[in-house]
């Protein structure tokens, strides 16, 4: 079986269709989301329903989900995070319904699951917390504190797609859907072969504009939601 992990769509409903194309034609039957499906972006009302009608998606929440949970009762926390991420929470409180909220509200921080004999655990940043970041160059000494009996862990919440294969277990980060940063313009995801355990990153191009002109408009005072989507990889 083929199984897409994808993290960090971010409300990009351009990203997110382009990926699910690209799982349609790789014939993927399970997709694992390791949470951030808001923030930064425009339109998690999109974002969310098409998760929440695909019976295919196993969904766990990130940062930006407890963050927006927060937002809603404490006004001060609102605004500190409309300064610094943006109004990608103000969409959400627009947007979304009692039910999305309710929705993102009862997502677990993270899902240990066995597919076709292969154990897998999903996290937002790390096993240890949801707000670690665990980057492609994360020093061996705290990779070799990471002990688990399962086969693969799925990490996001850097944006840096990575594999690294330990002894018995494989660490993973799929990248980011919504806001790559390494290429900004490519949507990054992965696809696990549960037959020969090999995992594949799929990049797949979007169209920045429609983000470009959004993030202009509505965020004038935070420059990187659209400059960021124009960085090319360096070497």
């Amino acid at each position: 079986m083929n199984v897409a992990i994808v993290s960090d769509i971010h409300a990009n409903i351009y990203a997110l269709e382009s990926v699910f194309t690209d799982i349609e034609k790789n014939k993927c039957r399970k997709v694992l989301i390791l949470g951030d499906l808001v923030g930064y972006y425009y339109w998690p009302k999109k974002v969310i329903s098409k998760i929440r009608n695909d019976p295919r998606c196993i969904v766990i929440k990130g940062n930006h989900e407890e963050l927006l949970e927060r937002s809603l009762v404490d006004p001060e926390f609102e605004k500190k995070c409309h300064v610094k991420y943006g109004s990608g929470l103000r969409y959400c409180q627009k947007q979304l319904s009692g039910s999305d909220i309710n929705w993102l509200k009862a997502l677990p921080t993270s899902i240990q699951l066995e597919i076709d004999g292969v154990n897998i655990g999903m996290y937002h940043g790390s096993e240890k917390s949801t707000n670690e970041y665990v980057y492609p160059d994360t020093r061996d000494a705290r990779l070799s504190e990471i002990i688990t009996k399962q086969d693969f862990m799925f990490f996001g919440h850097t944006h840096y797609p990575m594999i690294i294969k330990r002894e018995n277990f494989t660490i993973a980060n799929p990248g980011s859907v919504g806001q790559p940063r390494d290429v900004g313009s490519l949507a990054s995801y992965l696809i696990l072969n549960t037959k020969n355990r090999e995992l594949t990153n799929r990049r797949v191009p979007f169209d920045i504009k429609p983000l470009q002109v959004a993030s202009r408009s509505n965020d004038p005072h935070y420059l990187y939601l659209h400059e960021i989507l124009l960085r090319k990889q360096t070497i």
